[in-house]
């Protein structure tokens, strides 16, 4: 029954991907339907992280199961069968059952902070602090490796529809094909600040302070600086081709697909923060994005236009955002308490629930929605799926 469902919801994903294209500035969506590798494929669920998914994740906040395991700043991604890949602050990528049992545990050179991302023929591809990209077997065993250049602890791969993994070290963005040589690479000149976002075309979005554009065959196409701070966090590539991007300074940007500013909302002044949430867009073309001002945690709701639909305020420090079927938000946060909370939002911002996990101390990593009603997502001490 597990593989029936989700055929059924693949079919619904590529038939909501077509029905995006636009016959103008978008024609790139109308090269071919998305590929999907899993449930939830990689970080935001897809190349173009627009962190959504057809499957409805969890209802209500109970615990399905837990485990004590380290988890920071990288999510779990959901393989076909329902087998959960999450990496781990003991240098560790596990496979995990649907029911929470441990499937494998693969050992690497350092600790793991970015998410995994899931190969068109179910290998998984990650990234671990040392700047080593892992690509290894649905068994368990290493395929293989490749050390970038640089140190990066949120560089979560990026699949394209051709195959090619599309990673970041330091400076440089790497473009891999599936059995690791080289495609080409590029220097940006400054740190990377999130992970890449990649149109079914081959173009690439590089946030590093300023948002680059980079064609097909790693060439320049454009640069885009923002005015007074930096853009971090993974760009969302929206239908229509505009990139939303979230940025250090609590500024969301949209630019257009030729690099001019479309619009921007600045949700506040104070303070820096450390990672950027990264920006969801909605089925309806509704953009979500996390912010922390002064210690008070948001998630505001934008139509495509820029207009400030809602604003819901919730802990602080929000994860990246993911998306149900049914429109439910669900994103990890901190509070000044014991627990780490994760939360759920309705479609109009209202609390649906809240989890807190037991010493959790922080959520950081961004949840995946999986069949089965569930939720997953990991804190300081645990990792856990929330659901039946």
């Amino acid at each position: 029954m597990l593989f029936v469902a989700l055929a059924a919801t693949l079919v619904q994903l590529t038939l909501i991907s077509s029905a995006a294209a636009l016959p103008s500035t978008s024609s790139f969506f109308a090269t071919a339907a998305p590929r999907h590798s899993g449930q939830w494929s990689m970080f935001m669920n897809g190349p173009m992280r627009q962190g959504r998914t057809p499957i409805v994740g969890a209802q209500t906040s109970n615990l399905g199961w837990r485990i004590p395991a380290e988890t920071n700043y990288g999510g779990p991604v959901i393989g076909r069968d329902g087998t959960i890949y999450q990496g781990t602050f003991a240098g560790q990528l596990l496979a995990l059952n649907p029911d929470g049992t441990t499937k494998w545990a693969v050992s690497l050179p350092y600790i793991v902070e970015s998410t995994p991302a899931i190969l068109l023929d179910g290998r998984v591809a990650v990234v671990d602090g040392g700047g080593n990209l892992d690509v290894v077997n649905p068994d368990g065993s290493f395929s293989w490796r490749f050390r970038t250049l640089g140190v990066y602890n949120n560089a979560a791969p990026a699949i394209g529809r051709d195959g090619t993994i599309y990673t970041a070290g330091w400076a440089t963005l790497y473009a891999l094909h599936p059995d690791g040589s080289i495609r080409w690479t590029y220097d940006v000149g400054q740190h990377i600040t999130g992970p890449p976002a990649v149109r079914p075309d081959g173009v690439v979005y590089v946030p590093a302070g300023s948002l680059f554009a980079l064609d097909a065959n790693g060439s320049l196409m454009w640069e885009w600086t923002p005015p007074s701070d930096a853009v971090g966090g993974a760009p969302a590539i929206g239908s229509n081709g505009t990139i939303f991007v979230n940025s250090f300074g609590h500024s969301l940007y949209a630019i257009n697909v030729d690099g001019t500013l479309n619009w921007s909302y600045k949700a506040g002044d104070c303070c820096s923060v450390d990672v950027p949430s990264s920006p969801a867009i909605g089925r309806d073309g509704t953009i979500y994005a996390g912010e922390t001002v002064l210690d008070d945690g948001m998630v505001l709701a934008f139509t495509p236009d820029g207009t400030l639909k809602w604003d819901a305020h919730q802990g602080r420090d929000p994860s990246a955002l993911s998306i149900g079927g049914d429109g439910t938000i669900y994103f990890g946060a901190y509070t000044d308490g014991i627990a780490g909370p994760l939360y759920a939002l309705n479609p109009d911002g209202t609390l649906k629930w809240e989890y807190d996990d037991p010493d959790g101390g922080y959520v950081r990593t961004p949840p995946a929605i999986g069949l089965g009603h569930r939720v997953y997502a990991g804190s300081v001490s645990g990792f856990f799926a929330i659901g039946p």
